[in-house]
């Protein structure tokens, strides 16, 4: 990852990266691998993850968390502030010099409680006024229904589509491409 973006976060040792309202953002933890297991194991969160069916074993997570700190990835677990719960995890993946892909994980009990569009609005602040970046890209299946209407409704557009990439519950699922551009660059 670029150092001047580390820079300007200040990622260090300290536990809490940044915040927003309800949310504190820390560094992925071995402290919080029965969470992640709990969420990526989930059916119900899973079929949005991904296209196979697949069981997350503690090493497979282990060697996530490993290789994620081992590389200084910016993936953030998110923890609620009121409960010290844990919400989720939000990654920025192929940061460039004008743009970046966001990836966001929910868990099922912090879903429709807006959590995600606070992550997310506040990851768009930092890429866009903090980074500068142009542009900032995602990818949801279209059976995500909420994710797509979040996405939306914070000015995300769809550009592209790979069609029938799965098959979920009989129905055929759709990769969708979201981009939404900096309006000051």
């Amino acid at each position: 990852m670029e150092e001047k973006y580390k820079n300007l976060l200040n990622i260090n040792d300290k536990n809490i990266i940044f915040e927003s309202n309800k949310i504190n953002y820390v560094k992925v933890s071995i402290e919080f691998i029965n969470d992640y297991l709990k969420m990526v194991n989930n059916p119900e969160i899973s079929k949005f993850i991904s296209t196979k069916d697949k069981k997350y074993t503690y090493e497979d997570e282990l060697c996530w968390i490993n290789k994620k700190l081992e590389e200084k990835a910016f993936v953030f677990s998110m923890i609620d502030k009121n409960t010290n719960k844990f919400i989720g995890n939000i990654e920025l993946i192929n940061l460039k010099d004008d743009s970046v892909e966001i990836a966001i994980c929910i868990t099922e009990e912090f879903q429709n409680k807006h959590y995600g569009t606070e992550a997310l609005s506040t990851i768009i602040n930092m890429c866009f006024n903090k980074f500068k970046l142009k542009e900032l890209n995602l990818s949801v299946f279209s059976n995500n229904v909420r994710a797509i209407h979040c996405y939306k409704k914070l000015g995300f557009k769809a550009v592209d589509i790979d069609k029938n990439i799965s098959i979920r519950d009989g129905k055929n699922i759709d990769d969708i491409y979201m981009k939404l551009q900096n309006k000051d660059k």
